[in-house]
């Protein structure tokens, strides 16, 4: 389930920075985050940029947020995804 749910937040992220290509990558890191429950610890995403929009650590379960409110945090995790 959960390799369906990360092609969709791959699909999702690889929208335009708009507000509504974010809500709808966010929605879907809240289904990828709702498949993986329960597969032991909870990782966090840091970043090590220097004067960056976002927070440099982001627990998983906060990702969804960020993508939605920051297109900066947007545009790393199409990085990251990619």
């Amino acid at each position: 389930m959960s390799n369906e749910e990360f092609d969709r937040l791959r699909e999702a992220l690889r929208q335009a920075p708009t507000a509504e290509a974010r809500k709808g990558a966010a929605e879907a890191m809240k289904r990828y985050n709702v498949s993986r429950a329960g597969r032991g610890s909870s990782p966090t995403l840091v970043s090590l940029g220097y004067k960056k929009t976002y927070p440099s650590a982001i627990p998983l379960e906060n990702i969804p947020e960020e993508i939605e409110r920051n297109p900066e945090f947007y545009e790393l995790m199409k990085k990251v995804v990619e």
